[in-house]
């Protein structure tokens, strides 16, 4: 493993990273910012690289989970863009989003107000999630977790079970071993790569080697099919991309058809779902919720409401706003997380000395 002071200067890269942009085309029409059409096209997979500049609104997806009735919380992992926070608020959650870079978190915010919705987005690392305990109803991660080194996917699922409510649930998409694609093309890849703590490279695991890495986390471990020939193909890709993707995209889904019909398919799926639940089920109500809850239904667009709910992830102390709305400041520590554009920087690496 690489030595903690290599590990901040990458993480660091990446919170103020930002992607490398084509020049935006004279007469350029579309109700998508040209800078977001580059972060679908760098992020929904490779099927939308040609389509650059080709969607005219912004891509609409179903999250895979039943509708929310009351204010439950929706925590998305790896937000990117902020699909899947424009997908959980269809659902009736409260989405909130964390990403690593900040770019990401300032556009899922505007897509997100752009759609009418509400939500809100925080900078922080997957292996220590700056969250208090027991708050959310659902978490959930798209095509990010897979990107990740074993102990940070570990401390990813710790952190998981520890921020979801008494009743809360889990769904992860992730990449199969035993995928018919994946053994054939991209497992050998990841081998040369996956020790390696600051690679994004994609892991892969079997079913089997995901269930003992969930069971000593969480509960009620279990998967089904997402995709063939491909991780992270979607129903609703049929609608944004390319003819000749469209026919890829049609064969996945033939596929997932047919593991309906004979389940023991999913076991060859090359991108599957796990879905899992908290371990600790007399786990408490944080009144947390509650005060987070009225500050949303006075001034909803205000993402600094978020605050309630975080945790210094250093110390694990609760968060307090500074009165200048600058400083994320850790109780009774001396130090503070930098605020950009009203969003929280909550990564170690970025604590201050007040």
């Amino acid at each position: 493993m690489q030595d903690a002071n290599n590990i901040i200067s990458k993480n660091r890269e990446k919170i103020y990273e930002k992607l490398n942009y084509q020049p935006q085309p004279e007469n350029y029409n579309s109700n998508i910012p040209w800078v977001v059409q580059q972060q679908i096209s760098a992020t929904n997979g490779i099927h939308y690289i040609d389509r650059i500049g080709k969607i005219k609104n912004y891509p609409i997806y179903e999250l895979p989970v039943p509708p929310t009735i009351g204010d439950n919380l929706f925590l998305d992992i790896g937000c990117g863009w902020g699909r899947w926070l424009v997908a959980g608020s269809n659902k009736g959650y409260i989405p909130i989003g964390i990403d690593l870079r900040l770019e990401f978190c300032q556009t899922a915010r505007k897509v997100l107000t752009d759609l009418g919705g509400n939500g809100y987005t925080v900078v922080a690392d997957l292996e220590n999630i700056p969250f208090q305990d027991n708050l959310f109803q659902l978490v959930w991660s798209f095509s990010v977790i897979q990107h990740t080194h074993y102990k940070r996917l570990t401390n990813c699922l710790e952190n998981i079970n520890r921020i979801l409510t008494a009743e809360g649930s889990t769904k992860l998409e992730f990449p199969n071993k035993n995928g018919i694609r994946n053994r054939l093309s991209n497992v050998k890849f990841s081998e040369s790569r996956k020790d390696d703590y600051n690679s994004w490279c994609v892991r892969y695991y079997t079913p089997e080697e995901y269930k003992d890495i969930f069971n000593k986390h969480l509960n009620n471990f279990s998967y089904t099919n997402h995709s063939f020939l491909g991780i992270g193909v979607l129903k609703e890709d049929l609608k944004y991309v390319s003819f000749k993707n469209k026919l890829l995209c049609s064969a996945s889904l033939f596929g997932s058809a047919l593991t309906n019909i004979i389940p023991s398919l999913k076991e060859y799926s090359d991108s599957i779902y796990i879905s899992a639940k908290k371990k600790d089920k007399k786990a408490t109500t944080n009144n947390a919720i509650a005060k987070f809850i009225q500050l949303h239904k006075t001034n909803p667009s205000d993402n600094l409401n978020i605050i309630t709910l975080l945790r210094c992830p250093i110390h694990g102390s609760e968060i307090e706003l500074s009165s200048d709305g600058k400083k994320a400041i850790s109780k009774g520590h001396g130090i503070y997380y930098p605020i950009e554009n009203d969003i929280p920087i909550m990564i170690s690496s970025e604590a201050r000395s007040l």
